[in-house]
């Protein structure tokens, strides 16, 4: 048999396919869909899954494997959104002794502030922080300058805003030099940070003002002894640090032997396992979302060609009359379904690319499209498409000529 036939049996095959497919285009529509929302939610799945670790890892190298953070109030008063203040000036004093210890950062946080620029108005929180807080995050500029030393020691009214709070007051302008108004303090921009996109389960990072922890303890808050949180750097084993750590802040709060922190501490390994149980949780909930639809649709598909059989059967009696062999039936049937789930697949991944933006507005996590996302979507289409259609297209290949026709 030469190629030109070959080529022409092919055509001739694929558009008796297409003409099937055509004339029970209501059944294959409803199949098609729920495949593609299958695949859409799988792709969802990884692109999240793979969104969260990458952000994790970036959230992982700002911070540095060797960091420590220590927040104000226990995990019990913390879980139930407590605020209580517990952390201390003098604790910040006190860990800077620890061996080991060499950057110290006090940050002093006020949340649901207002903000406003001309008619623009926003909402966010300022972060005060000491001079060394862009630099133990290793947090850049993308124009301007980090508040002065003089800001800081004379508690001016300087800021750094983060992209977020920039977009929302300025809109693209410049906003080097324009004053805004904090609460009731006008405030000089002095620079935008670099932008860093949300979190992992939690707000956008962009969306923060930073200014003189002197100028947000005296001028906005009124707080001369408590923080908000400290944040050290250490040469040491960090969970030995933390322990040191530990021991510190108990004997200088008074905490008796048995009795509860009232304090938490949390390193850089902890993001990790926090984005490992994310992961964990939304591949559970996409997982059992995007099984139920893949079973459904395979359910419905299968069903599908069992009703096509019957209404088929003269004519799968002819075809073998003519001399298709029961292989040839069989994968005929077979390529019916694979043709159904694989463009199905293919319009679950287009979806889920269009859709991309959406997901991460909505639910504020990062998405990472990746080719793997498309191999995963055609081998799950193509599976469905095998698992589904096999049990009809064996039926309809065992089917005999005679009784065919008669029928």
């Amino acid at each position: 048999m030469g190629l030109s036939q070959k080529i022409s049996q092919l055509r001739e095959f694929l558009e008796e396919t297409l003409k099937i497919l055509y004339y029970y285009r209501s059944r294959v529509v409803f199949s098609f869909s729920g495949v593609a929302l299958g695949i859409l939610s799988i792709c969802v799945i990884v692109t999240t899954i793979d969104g969260a670790n990458k952000k994790a890892y970036e959230i992982f190298e700002a911070l540095g494997p060797d960091s420590i953070m220590i927040f104000s109030g226990s995990e019990r008063q913390r879980t139930a959104r407590e605020r209580v203040n517990t952390l201390t000036v003098s604790d910040a004093d006190l860990l800077q002794r620890i061996g080991g210890i060499y950057d110290v950062l006090k940050v002093f946080q006020v949340r649901g502030v207002n903000m406003k620029y001309r008619d623009r108005k926003w909402q966010t929180q300022v972060v005060g922080g000491t001079e060394n807080y862009f630099t133990s995050f290793k947090w850049a500029l993308q124009s301007g300058s980090y508040f002065s030393r003089e800001a800081y020691d004379n508690a001016e009214a300087e800021c750094v805003i983060g992209a977020k709070v920039s977009e929302e007051l300025f809109k693209g302008e410049n906003a080097i030099g324009k004053v805004i108004q904090i609460g009731q303090l006008p405030t000089k921009v002095a620079g935008v940070l670099e932008e860093r996109g949300g979190s992992v389960g939690g707000p956008n990072m962009d969306d923060r003002v930073i200014m003189p922890l002197t100028t947000v303890m005296s001028r906005l808050s009124n707080e001369k002894r408590f923080l908000s949180m400290i944040r050290l750097k250490t040469n040491r084993d960090v969970d030995a640090t933390i322990e040191d750590v530990k021991m510190v802040l108990r004997n200088n709060h008074g905490i008796p032997e048995g009795s509860e922190d009232n304090f938490m501490t949390r390193s850089s390994k902890d993001i990790l396992q926090f984005v490992s149980v994310i992961s964990g949780s939304l591949f559970l909930f996409l997982g059992t979302a995007s099984i139920v639809a893949l079973v459904v649709s395979g359910f419905v598909l299968a069903n599908l060609f069992y009703l096509t059989i019957q209404e088929r059967k003269k004519d799968i009696g002819i075809r073998r009359a003519y001399g298709a062999t029961r292989k040839g039936i069989l994968l005929s049937f077979l390529f019916e379904s694979v043709f159904i789930t694989i463009l199905g697949g293919i319009a679950g991944v287009l979806l889920s690319i269009a859709l991309e933006g959406t997901f991460e507005k909505l639910f504020d996590i990062p998405m990472e499209f990746s080719f793997k996302v498309v191999i995963f979507a055609l081998v799950f289409s193509f599976l469905t498409g095998v698992l589904s259609g096999l049990k009809p297209a064996l039926k309809a290949s065992r089917i005999e000529p005679i009784e065919a026709i008669r029928g």
